[in-house]
């Protein structure tokens, strides 16, 4: 059974030379929060840093590797699981958390976590890896098969496929950046694709209610209240 240390253990040592994301992560950040606590939660290098600095919000980046968010320089970071928030009950008003629940060992529990911490008509983004995506037959692929050969096939597929999405970014071909990122995909100690359904009914049971879901890349938007 995989333990969340080993998960941070991964992470600790992950941290990608460039933050290359989807422009539409961008676009999923309302402008509307002057005045709200806004977080990112599972922040890693945080894929809304820099929007939520444009907007000029009060900002909280939270994630269990110091090593990561220690590296953040804006708005407030802290230390912390997503089992186990440090913050008190209707704490925050929008909370981010994007690829992050579905690396953890006590998924549901990390959930609920997230919607204990959100304030009553608060709005949560969770961002959960999709059942059916390239991404995940790629990893099944490559999780199923022992021979070195059809593994590195499924590398060298994956990261034509990363650099293909994120040349615009200016992902260099077989750069640190570009390896690091073919990890991520691949060789993560815990990963789950679960359907939508999965998903809704964790929520539903932890008190809070999706409004709807949208797709970015790989990932399944939930955009959630309580």
């Amino acid at each position: 059974m995989v333990e969340q240390k080993q998960v941070t253990q991964f992470y600790d040592n992950l941290i990608f030379p460039s933050r290359t994301s989807h422009p539409a992560y961008r676009e999923l950040v309302p402008t509307d929060l002057h005045g709200k606590l806004v977080g990112d939660f599972g922040c890693g290098q945080s894929l809304f840093h820099d929007t939520f600095r444009k907007l000029g919000y009060d900002a909280l980046f939270l994630d269990i590797s110091w090593n990561v968010v220690r590296k953040i320089d804006y708005g407030t970071k802290a230390q912390g699981s997503l089992t186990n928030i440090p913050l008190k009950n209707d704490s925050m008003d929008a909370i981010f958390c994007i690829g992050v629940v579905h690396h953890i060992p006590e998924l549901e529990k990390a959930v609920c976590e997230l919607v204990r911490v959100l304030r009553p008509k608060g709005k949560l983004y969770l961002g959960v890896y999709a059942e059916h995506s390239v991404q995940a037959s790629l990893r099944k692929m490559y999780d199923s098969f022992d021979n070195a050969l059809f593994k590195k096939a499924i590398r060298s597929l994956t990261g034509l496929l990363i650099w293909i999405k994120n040349r615009k970014n200016n992902l260099r071909f077989r750069s640190v950046d570009y390896y690091k990122r073919i990890d991520d995909f691949l060789i993560t100690p815990l990963v789950r694709y679960l359907p939508a359904d999965h998903y809704r009914r964790i929520l539903a049971g932890c008190g809070a209610k999706v409004e709807g879901i949208t797709r970015i890349s790989s990932m399944n938007i939930f955009i959630v209240n309580k």
